[in-house]
């Protein structure tokens, strides 16, 4: 997966989009990215650094809770965004 910045810094922005988008339609495409996201944060946490690995963990747990509480379904993404 191609990622602009951090895994850290694109957690807190998905997380930041899906509040903002509460209760609003969201695109098919951005629902498999952060999904893709969450599969590649889960895989690739810092476990040598212990206080990243726990903000991380917070911002994977506050992600799957967003998503969880919307009504859309992901499907089948068109395309992959891995990279």
């Amino acid at each position: 997966m191609k990622l602009h910045g951090s895994v850290e810094d694109n957690l807190n922005a998905a997380v930041r989009s899906a509040r903002r988008l509460r209760g609003q339609p969201i695109y098919p495409d951005t629902l498999c990215y952060w999904g893709e996201l969450l599969d590649h944060a889960r895989r690739d946490r810092p476990s040598e650094y212990p206080g990243e690995n726990q903000l991380v963990g917070r911002l994977i747990i506050e992600l799957e809770a967003e998503m969880a509480g919307r009504d859309d379904e992901p499907g089948l993404c068109s395309k992959s965004v891995a990279g």
